[in-house]
This record gives C-alpha cells, sequence and structure tokens, in this order.
C-alpha cells in the first residue's frame, strides 16, 4: 500500500541540469498533481558564475532554460497546481551575496533554501564537509558546518534551512560536539525565526533495517528532540532527485517521526514575486 502523502506544499526539488537527478521538470509537475500538492517548488543546486562542480550543480549557462522551464511549467499548469522557482544554495560568506541578493531582488527566483554540503578552499575548489574520517576531523567539520549555517541565517537571503542536521552523515553516531553544534544551530533559528526542514531524502535511499523501516543518518531523533523543545518552526522537504519521489516515499515513516517528537511543520511559506517575462 502507498504511504499517505501528507505534504502539500514541497520547495525541495531537483531537476536533472544538476547531474545526479533523473527525469524531465514537467514530469516532476505531473507527479506533483498526481499527489494532490498545492505547491511545487524547485530549487536545482544553484548555478554558480565562473565556478563548476561537475556532477553536483549545472553550469552557471543552464540558468536561462531552467528559469524559462519552470515559468513556462507555472504558466501551463496554474489552476492546477502552483509551480514556483528557487535555488538550493551554500553560504560561501561575502562571494556569491550580491548574486544571490540579486537573483532574489529582479525575481529571477522566488526564494532560496540553504543546503550547505560544502565549503570552498583556498583555490576556490569544493570540499565536502563529510570528506574526513578522524574525529578530530568530524569535530572540527561539525564545528564549521554549525557555523557556516548561522552566518547564512544571518544574511536573511534564505526562505529556509535545509537538513540542518546533516552533520550527522559524518558523524557515526551523536556525541558531545553534535550535541553542542545542534543546540547553536537551533539557538539561531530561535533567536532569528528561520525555519528548519525536516529533509526526506535518506529516508528513501539511506540504511533499513531487517523489517525495511529507514534508519537514516538524518533526520535524526536526537537533533529534531531540542528542535521540538525550543520551539523552532519546521517544514518537511522531500528532497526529489526523480519524479516518483514525490509520490513513493516514506511519508508514512516521517510522519510518525514528527508525531513520536511532537513536531508540527508549517505546511507553507510566503514567496517573493517572479520577474515578468
Amino acid at each position: 500500500m502507498k504511504d499517505e502523502i501528507f505534504v502539500t506544499h514541497n520547495y525541495h526539488c531537483h531537476t536533472k541540469r544538476c547531474g545526479h537527478a533523473i527525469g524531465e521538470d514537467e514530469d516532476y509537475v505531473l507527479k506533483a498533481i498526481e499527489g494532490n500538492y498545492k505547491l511545487l517548488g524547485f530549487s536545482d543546486h544553484i548555478f554558480l558564475p565562473g565556478l563548476e562542480q561537475l556532477g553536483i550543480r549545472g553550469n552557471y549557462l543552464l540558468l536561462d532554460n531552467y528559469t524559462s522551464s519552470i515559468r513556462s511549467l507555472a504558466k501551463k499548469y496554474k489552476g492546477k497546481i502552483d509551480i514556483c522557482l528557487g535555488f538550493e544554495a551554500e553560504w560561501y560568506g561575502d562571494k556569491f551575496r550580491e548574486y544571490y541578493e540579486t537573483l532574489l531582488s529582479k525575481g529571477i527566483v522566488q526564494y532560496l533554501i540553504c543546503g550547505q554540503h560544502c565549503f570552498l578552499g583556498d583555490k576556490n575548489n569544493f570540499i565536502w564537509y563529510g570528506s574526513v574520517f578522524d574525529e578530530e576531523g568530524r569535530k572540527e567539520r561539525t564545528i564549521q558546518y554549525a557555523d557556516a549555517l548561522i552566518d547564512a541565517m544571518k544574511s536573511g537571503l534564505y526562505l529556509y534551512i535545509a537538513h540542518p542536521d546533516l552533520f550527522m552523515g559524518w558523524n557515526p553516531s551523536w556525541n558531545d560536539t553534535c550535541e553542542e553544534c545542534a543546540r547553536k544551530i537551533i539557538d539561531a533559528a530561535k533567536e532569528m525565526d528561520v525555519v528548519l526542514e525536516v529533509n526526506m531524502g535518506p529516508s528513501r535511499w539511506g540504511q533499513k533495517d531487517a523489517n525495511g523501516n529507514p534508519l537514516p543518518s538524518y533526520p535524526n531523533g536526537r537533533f529534531w528532540e531540542l528542535v521540538s523543545e525550543a520551539n523552532v518552526r519546521s517544514i518537511v522537504g522531500v528532497d526529489s532527485h526523480q519524479p516518483e519521489e514525490l509520490i513513493h516515499s516514506p511519508f508514512d515513516w516521517i510522519k510518525n517521526f514528527l508525531e513520536e517528537r511532537n513536531l508540527k511543520p508549517l505546511e507553507s511559506l510566503p514567496l517573493r514575486g517572479l520577474e515578468s517575462k
């Protein structure tokens, strides 16, 4: 039996342009309509001028193709589903601040979500936070990750923070550093009224128990207990990388995860308008 789709507004959806998602843009829309979504927000990994990351994000030259495709679909399916346009974008300090601000202020996209997967090295090379394998390295990266998220929140440019507990992807178990950094992230979100995302990605592709139930690295139970205790706003992100995931994902498991921690995620968030074209 297919899980009941309780998510009505999904702002976290990728396209094949990133290099690790599949399916045509319209296929995602059709599956969202099939799943009775009210809103589908496309938020592919941001295209960065002057920097390439093959297999992770599309070339900057794809910007017009991406935005025009999503705008066209928004018009075509108006009245059936709301289609919105954004990016999932790391925070790299001031390096791309002006670019991000331009995307938003000129209505090129309606929103950004912060998915902090990597940082920039001295040679403008992308370095994955999880590319460490010793205890001290994992500790340093977890602290660095938390600080980057807090700086992103301070920028005021993001609709929400995607998978804030991503650090459990490189920490094999919860530890004192995880506790400290989780509290820092959550306290900052509380202070700045920033929404945190319960991300569904690893519940699909992560480890499973003997009965096939998800054992994801995130969402992490302890992290979201702290979020609930702090009464920080949250939202669910499907983080779809193929159209079928919008309707075939462990929604029942995520719903139980939320209920066990008394989390009541937001259904929707306000968005900016798009430039008229």
